[in-house]
C-alpha cells in the first residue's frame, strides 16, 4: 500500500484497481466517484451508494484538482 501524503481517506494498492487511488479499505476508485458526480449525483448521494465517508469524496476532488494542476498541455500550430 502506497500512502497519499496530506489525505485521510485515499491509498494506492499496487493491483488493486491498477494501481488507480482508491477510498481506504475499499475499491471505490477516484473515478468512480468523479463519474458519479458529473452525471448529477450529490456528494451525499455518492456516500450512500458507494458506503463511503463523505470526508472521502471531497478528497478525491482535491486529489482530482491538483491532479489537473500538474497536466501541461502542448498545444500545436496549425501548419500552411
Amino acid at each position: 500500500m502506497v500512502v497519499l501524503p496530506g489525505y485521510k481517506w485515499l491509498e494506492v494498492v499496487p493491483g488493486r484497481r491498477g494501481g488507480r487511488p482508491t477510498v481506504k479499505g475499499t475499491r471505490v476508485s477516484i473515478d468512480d466517484i468523479l463519474e458519479m458526480l458529473a452525471a448529477g449525483w450529490k456528494p451525499e448521494e455518492v456516500v450512500e451508494e458507494l458506503e463511503i465517508p463523505l470526508e472521502s469524496v471531497y478528497e478525491a476532488l482535491k486529489y482530482a484538482s491538483k491532479a489537473l494542476k500538474r497536466v501541461i498541455v502542448v498545444a500545436e500550430t496549425p501548419s500552411r
